[in-house]
């Protein structure tokens, strides 16, 4: 009777353990689906994303630094602080000492909330003048490799294999992997993404890639503004004293044969779009553009010109009419030829 009992109970297992089911190992614990990889990034609208932020930075950054110092009144945070400097590097050149001359001001400005010292901190901030238009601030450069190359390391193993590289990597792998061990470090990323950067960025100032802006930050203004205020005159005023509404065609006298030939829309200025599609480089025309809004106006160019000739001695007529250079022309050039 008891071996019958036992021989029972054994078939029972057996017969159980074939009617369960097995456990499925794909799945994860808890029944749910597995996760799904993760995309890598969009390099390239990446690229254009920071090259726009930098275009709006002038129509943005100081009111959004005001927002976020008000906002510190009520609850000041180490966080809101950081933001504010964030900020602070879109659009303006900071120094460790002017970093922390601003960090006073603010501490002035937490205590005893005032329009005065909200003067005073901007004035801080203004000291060291800002970045060229366009320009992407390099502590903003390092956040954002960084961040895309996390993105392409699948295996976080810190350095990108062949088929964890995007496309234009892997096709100029051989440039940038520096210590030639068949894999990209960040540090080669780091570079790499430098260069891709300036390459949109100068595909942006040459109208090739259109991105959006907020009005007449890049792009020419619907209409022709006077650059220079026109204002009723005295009557009696001499013909040649009264001031001069710019236009084409009607352009202050002193403006060099370029100015003309690269204002190809004939609005009375030459924008940094014109200006690249010219093959002209945005170091160059930085220091003519003198209120940072994209465009050469003629009183800007005449001003320009006229310090220009206070600290250098006279030049010949033929390369008095080229657009400025960082260093002289080993070769004059033709007077009736527009710059390279």
């Amino acid at each position: 009777m008891r071996t019958t009992t036992l021989t029972t109970w054994a078939t029972t297992a057996v017969f159980a353990l074939l009617l369960t089911p097995a456990p499925d190992h794909a799945q994860p614990p808890g029944g749910g689906k597995p996760a799904t990889p993760k995309p890598p990034p969009d390099e390239f609208r990446s690229l254009v994303k920071e090259v726009e932020e930098a275009y709006k930075a002038p129509f943005e950054a100081d009111k959004d630094i005001l927002d976020e110092l008000r906002k510190q009144y009520k609850n000041p945070t180490p966080e809101r602080e950081a933001k504010i400097f964030r900020e602070i590097r879109r659009l303006y050149n900071l120094t460790p000492d002017q970093q922390q001359a601003i960090s006073q001001e603010l501490r002035k400005a937490y205590e005893r909330p005032s329009p005065e010292l909200e003067t005073r901190l901007f004035q801080a901030i203004r000291n060291n003048g800002r970045l060229p238009l366009g320009t992407v601030p390099d502590s903003v450069q390092a956040e954002q490799s960084a961040k895309l190359f996390r993105g392409f390391d699948r295996n976080a193993d810190g350095r990108l294999a062949t088929d964890e590289m995007p496309d234009t990597l892997r096709d100029q792998r051989q440039r940038w992997d520096r210590n030639g061990d068949g894999f990209v470090d960040h540090a080669e990323y780091a570079d790499y993404y430098r260069s891709q950067l300036r390459s949109v960025s100068d595909r942006v100032a040459s109208g090739e890639i259109s991105i959006k802006l907020p009005k007449g930050a890049l792009q020419p203004p619907p209409e022709v503004r006077p650059v220079v205020p026109v204002t009723p005159a005295p009557t009696g005023t001499p013909r040649d004293a009264l001031p001069f509404a710019v236009r084409f065609g009607k352009l202050p006298p002193g403006l060099p044969d370029w100015f003309v030939a690269y204002d190809t829309d004939q609005d009375g200025q030459v924008g940094l779009y014109e200006w690249r599609k010219q093959m002209r480089s945005i170091d160059e025309f930085t220091p003519m553009d003198r209120n940072g809004d994209g465009l050469i106006a003629p009183d800007e160019l005449l001003r320009f010109l006229a310090d220009r000739a206070k600290v250098r001695a006279p030049v010949s007529d033929s390369e008095s009419d080229d657009p400025p250079t960082k260093s002289p022309d080993p070769q004059p050039r033709d007077k009736n030829k527009p710059g390279r």
